[in-house]
């Protein structure tokens, strides 16, 4: 219960600090971190749980060793935390200004009056684009969360020992670890999601089929599963900073935001659940029953990404011809057909104009999404 807090309060907190075209790649930071941690932590793990010859057991020696490090961060974060980059300490007054006023055409942190707040957290409950998201993440958590905990099972039924496995899990999660960060600087790049996400989604559908379509117990296609394995743990991994990133991107207003996080989270958790019942060692080598589950939950959110990117794009199309309209600026239908130039003679007509503010949030009509 108490970890509970922790991934959206680190999601919010980061985006109070970065702007949006940063965030994909300051997330990757924090996954990546998730998921070295499970290439060492499991072999530590392992060694540490065969400690003998004392009073304590070797699970209790495990919650000791890990638990110190994590007291130890916490007392240290606690002291130089700040509630975001106008009061950061290490930053110059001068430095802190500027953090402040880059943010702020994007929502950035604000002071606001109590209607305001209450206005920004209703409209996180009525959007429809954070139950879009929340689905996202909550099909994402599925295979993200089976990975994590049976890894290094799948990686033992290809011939190998336990401890063995343990260090065949290491490549799998540098390899993740690499890909997830090099996508995530794509993402923030190019200033695109939908198109990163359905790049690693492919992965995953790859790396899915091989491990169904492959035979389980011929010990000549063990190296292919495990290369099918590496692909899908690229896919897998790499998804979730750039969720986080779309969804932190597009949600407007400092309340909005905060509350839309908490609820994407919050019910995406319950992906864990399933993701640790759908691998019994019932169906051990294949485990068709829980390849098929995952590769179903990432064809839904193929479906969601593909929709999701639509309903944006023409959200954004309706709000550049109304900008338009408004100007009285003539057009014809090629320009009409025209996304870039059209965003381009819009924002034109609007760059003195704020795009942003704290009632309408994210439906203000000079805001854009990111697609």
């Amino acid at each position: 219960m108490a970890e509970a807090g922790f991934p959206p309060s680190v999601i919010g907190y980061v985006g109070s600090f970065y702007a949006r075209r940063e965030l994909t790649l300051r997330y990757s930071f924090f996954m990546s971190l998730i998921t070295l941690s499970g290439a060492i932590g499991g072999i530590a793990a392992y060694f540490i749980v065969q400690i003998s010859g004392t009073s304590l057991h070797g699970y209790q020696w495990l919650f000791i060793l890990e638990s110190i490090p994590t007291i130890i961060t916490a007392i240290v974060v606690a002291l130089f935390m700040t509630r975001g980059p106008g009061d950061a300490r290490f930053l110059t007054p001068e430095e802190r200004k500027f953090a402040v006023e880059r943010l702020r055409p994007e929502g950035g942190p604000a002071e606001i009056d109590r209607n305001t707040a209450k206005t920004q957290i209703k409209l996180a409950f009525t959007d429809l684009q954070v139950y879009v998201y929340l689905l996202m993440l909550l099909l994402a958590s599925i295979p993200f969360n089976t990975l994590s905990f049976f890894l290094p099972t799948l990686v033992k039924q290809l011939g190998y020992t336990s401890v063995q496995a343990q260090l065949m899990v290491v490549p799998t999660l540098l390899a993740a670890t690499v890909w997830m960060i090099f996508n995530s600087w794509a993402s923030d790049r190019y200033q695109t999601r939908a198109l990163n996400l359905m790049i690693s989604h492919t992965m995953s559908i790859i790396g899915l089929i091989g491990m169904i379509a492959t035979d389980a117990k011929n010990p000549s296609l063990y190296p292919l599963r495990y290369f099918f394995t590496v692909i899908l743990a690229c896919g897998a991994y790499s998804v979730l900073p750039v969720i986080f990133s779309w969804f932190s991107c597009n949600i407007l207003g400092q309340y909005k935001r905060n509350v839309s996080i908490a609820i994407i989270l919050t019910m995406a958790n319950t992906g864990a659940l399933v993701g640790v019942q759908i691998f019994p060692a019932t169906d051990a080598p294949a485990f068709i029953k829980g390849n098929v589950i995952c590769l179903s939950t990432v064809l839904a959110q193929v479906i969601l990404v593909i929709g999701m990117k639509f309903y944006i794009e023409s959200l954004n199309k309706k709000r550049d011809l109304a900008v338009l309209d408004k100007h009285n600026y003539k057009y014809d239908n090629e320009l009409k057909n025209n996304k870039k130039r059209l965003r381009e003679i819009a924002m034109k007509l609007v760059e003195d104009e704020p795009r942003f503010d704290e009632v309408l949030c994210d439906r203000h009509p000079n805001w854009r999404y990111i697609s």
